[in-house]
């Protein structure tokens, strides 16, 4: 039985630890009210037998049939996800569905935390951000038998059901832009680079497109959200420590953004003394003066068929991919 978690019950639990089934609901309810000694072995036994309570038991009783849709995402401390949140609720015909949102920032083991609270819940589906995740979630997932959609990323190889738009392909368009526009000195600028592996996928192909091209490509990175003040800090560093580069794509519009208000404040011309490149087309990049060029991700579109994979009568999986497009406007 040990590891099986779909079958196990409160009761085989209160086995394994040797204590009674009212001890082990309290251990679990409530942990003030219980020794540490009981605490422990009660979660050793929930460890071994990979037990999750099921939360939603009863909870219904009377209220109609409810679908939940756990959405497990890495932020929302900018706008990225709110246009694929709006493409999922409008998209959704089928009644009764509730979305449920927990968020990562980044950190595989809030992912894992966020993934146990939805199966307590006993989910018929989740909704993951990209295909990197804590190694202990699939697993856990596949177990409990909850479908799995990921989102925003593409490979070739989905665990299940893959929506998204290839990371190192707009990675290569982006360098190939600034190359064609005349650009001898990239550089790529990000946040939160090392725990965002979408972000680096696109580093990496854009620092191989410049060297395929023989043009010189910098990097810069700062371990914070992603925000306009993170924008500045990233074009002063990178134009101290890289005084030559003369084109910068940076891994999100509101950095850019930030950027671009530094540049004005300093005096430099963009594009004549960097060209600014954004990424996600976020609506403050049209608005800005000037308007920031940036690479279009479909982000709408991918909410829409999330929603439109949720309304068939049988989840497919498979890999659905869309498009990135590169929008110049006046930085680049």
């Amino acid at each position: 039985m040990k590891g099986t978690g779909k079958g196990v019950t409160l009761a085989d639990v209160a086995r394994e630890a040797g204590v009674s089934s009212m001890t082990v609901s309290r251990a679990l309810n409530r942990p003030d009210i219980v020794t540490a000694q009981v605490r422990e072995r009660v979660q050793a036994a929930v460890d071994a037998l990979g037990y999750i309570p099921n939360r939603m038991a009863g909870t219904l009783a009377g209220g109609g049939p409810v679908r939940l849709l756990p959405m497990v995402l890495p932020t929302l401390h900018h706008s990225v996800y709110v246009p694929f949140l709006e493409g999922v609720q409008r998209g959704l015909t089928q009644p009764g569905w509730q979305l449920a949102i927990d968020l990562t920032e980044y950190d595989p083991q809030r992912e894992w935390r966020a993934a146990q609270q939805f199966l307590s819940l006993r989910p018929d589906v989740m909704v993951l951000a990209g295909t990197d995740h804590d190694p202990r979630v699939l697993p856990a997932l596949r177990r409990f038998g909850v479908r799995i959609i990921e989102v925003m990323d593409a490979r070739p190889d989905p665990a299940d059901l893959l929506i998204g738009y290839d990371h190192a392909q707009a990675g290569t368009m982006a360098a190939r832009h600034l190359i064609e526009r005349g650009y001898r000195h990239l550089a790529y600028a990000s946040c939160l680079g090392v725990g965002d592996a979408r972000n680096a996928r696109r580093m990496q192909a854009f620092r191989a497109e410049a060297e395929r091209c023989g043009v010189p490509c910098a990097a810069e990175n700062v371990e914070e959200p992603s925000s306009i003040e993170v924008g500045v800090t990233l074009l002063r560093r990178l134009l101290t420590r890289e005084p030559g580069v003369d084109a910068i794509y940076f891994s999100n519009d509101d950095v850019a953004a930030g950027a671009l208000f530094e540049c004005l404040r300093q005096g430099l011309s963009v594009p004549g003394r960097v060209a600014i490149l954004g990424h996600n087309d976020m609506s403050i990049s049209a608005h800005v003066h000037p308007a920031l060029s940036t690479v279009f991700t479909p982000r709408e579109e991918i909410g829409a068929e999330v929603a439109r994979r949720l309304n068939a009568p049988t989840l497919k999986g498979g890999l659905v991919t869309f498009p990135c497009e590169l929008r110049q406007r006046q930085t680049t």
